[in-house]
């Protein structure tokens, strides 16, 4: 599934799960309980709404959108390495 796909389907899934995702947030910024799975899943989601940002900006040229990607994608990695997901 390419990033874009996994981007679009998480959005409906999201959206179907409305009050599974305000629970989520509501866990998450409210100092609830949030699962290994549930982080794991949205970091999946931003990483792919990420790329798929980027990949769509007409005005960068390939060799930006590769080292947009690169540096975001690293961050976001270290961020799940610190996360133990």
């Amino acid at each position: 599934m390419t990033d874009n796909e996994k981007a679009l389907m998480h959005q409906l899934e999201m959206t179907a799960h409305s009050q599974g995702t305000a629970q989520f947030l509501y866990n998450l910024f409210g100092g609830g309980f949030v699962t290994k799975g549930q982080a794991k899943e949205t970091l999946e989601f931003c990483i792919a709404k990420m790329k798929r940002d980027i990949e769509s900006n007409p005005l960068l040229s390939r060799e930006q959108k590769d080292y947009e990607i690169a540096i975001r994608e690293s961050w976001f990695n270290a961020l799940k390495a610190s996360m133990e997901l």
